[in-house]
């Protein structure tokens, strides 16, 4: 079965590309023949989103999601490749618990990689795991503090160790980097707490002191080390310090772009997130960082629950809101606006990703790779409304924003978004 998409804006000109047996098969301005054919005048075609910060959830939480409803979320939002965390029930410690991951996985609509939790109890675990040479893991994620469970490391010895495992197998850390004994200082200071307390408690200093422990154990070990969903300008400051003396990679979510703590007097627990949202100067901090390319990828870090928990008060509600169907629509509006261009959207999302984890023939369009494509119009336009999301979680902190849908998505050739 092959299919041509006719007359579609790629790489900024107006092609066509043939895809055959899930790949793409040519990409230029000749008419190959084919079984199908697809007009796209107008609509640009781009690589699937690889989204490397995903919460599923399944087993243990069900009832938060499960391989199906995320998938369908992925697809809504035009992610074709989705990185699973460990810190689910079973959290993805040791084979066993991965297996089990693993067969629960096979419902899911798109591509999947997982990550597996370091922690100080399970370097035996992570050794029995890593030993496989699994090509079914993406990174070692490391906690440096607590979020909706209790696996985070504050021992630098620890933290040695599991980077020499990292440097080992050469797969890089996802590094969470809030540091626990610092988040447990800024705690102590405020009582009653509500959610706009959040922001001071898990306080930009506790970032900026994990990333800054990270980088400087990365730089004696020489391993790769990922900083998960950078939230405040000490952060960016110290990255770049460390670019030339660490294999050092940054990430930032479109909530620490897009939104910050001002939004929280209006969506209340909705947008309680770890790390939390920040201020004004931190999102025009990460824009910058996205310009000079500090910046290496986005995820979503969609972490959904039920309606009911983050409707109980603040120290009751988990941390955490659904975005894999809000991530791309919504950086595509920043494409509309003049913010974003395609190519630096494609990069971050795609390319960029790709490469960092070693995930071959994806991110690009050319022949050889594969049809993992999303298709929009940004001549389209959408609001969000959490009621309608697929994923299991019905809200999120950006409720009635405009964005750009997503208009068509390919997984390995097959139309899986009309």
């Amino acid at each position: 079965m092959s299919l041509l998409l006719t007359h579609a804006i790629i790489n900024g000109q107006s092609q066509n590309l043939l895809i055959q047996d899930g790949l793409i098969a040519y990409s230029g301005k000749e008419f190959p023949n084919a079984d199908q054919t697809i007009d796209m005048t107008g609509k640009h075609i781009i690589p699937g989103m690889i989204d490397p910060h995903t919460h599923i959830r399944d087993l243990g939480q069900t009832y938060k999601e499960d391989w199906t409803s995320a998938s369908k979320a992925a697809i809504k939002g035009g992610v074709t490749t989705v990185f699973d965390m460990p810190n689910n029930r079973p959290p993805t410690v040791n084979l066993e618990y991965l297996n089990k991951k693993r067969e629960v996985a096979k419902k899911s609509l798109v591509h999947y990689k997982f990550n597996i939790a370091a922690t100080a109890e399970n370097l035996d675990g992570l050794q029995e795991i890593l030993s496989t040479n699994p090509d079914d893991v993406a990174s070692l994620k490391l906690f440096l503090a607590g979020s909706n469970s209790n696996e985070f490391v504050n021992d630098k010895e620890i933290i040695k160790r599991i980077f020499e495992y990292s440097l080992q197998y050469d797969l890089p850390v996802m590094i969470h980097s809030e540091w626990q004994a610092c988040v447990e200082k800024f705690s102590r200071k405020v009582k009653d707490p509500t959610v706009l307390d959040h922001h001071f408690i898990r306080n930009r200093e506790c970032a900026a002191i994990g990333t800054e422990v990270v980088l400087k154990i990365a730089q004696s070990i020489g391993n790769a080390i990922y900083i998960a969903h950078t939230s405040v300008a000490e952060e960016i400051d110290l990255i770049r310090a460390y670019k030339d003396k660490v294999r050092v990679y940054c990430e930032v979510t479109p909530h620490h772009l897009l939104i910050n703590e001002l939004i929280l007097n209006e969506v209340g627990n909705y947008g309680k997130v770890n790390p939390p949202l920040r201020t004004p100067k931190d999102n025009e901090a990460l824009w910058q960082a996205i310009a000079d390319g500090t910046v290496n990828t986005i995820g979503s870090d969609h972490a959904p629950h039920q309606l009911e928990e983050k409707n109980r008060p603040y120290l009751q509600a988990p941390s955490g809101f659904p975005g894999l169907e809000t991530s791309l629509p919504l950086l595509l509006q920043e494409v509309k606006k003049g913010n974003l261009s395609v190519e630096k959207l494609v990069a971050l999302t795609s390319t960029h990703t790709a490469n960092i984890f070693g995930l071959e023939k994806v991110g690009a369009i050319a022949p050889g790779y594969r049809a993992d494509l999303t298709v929009f119009d940004l001549r389209q336009s959408a609001v969000i409304r959490a009621q309608e999301f697929e994923t299991k979680a019905k809200y999120s902190p950006f409720e009635g924003m405009e964005v750009v849908p997503i208009d068509q998505v390919f997984v390995s050739g097959r139309q899986v978004l009309t």
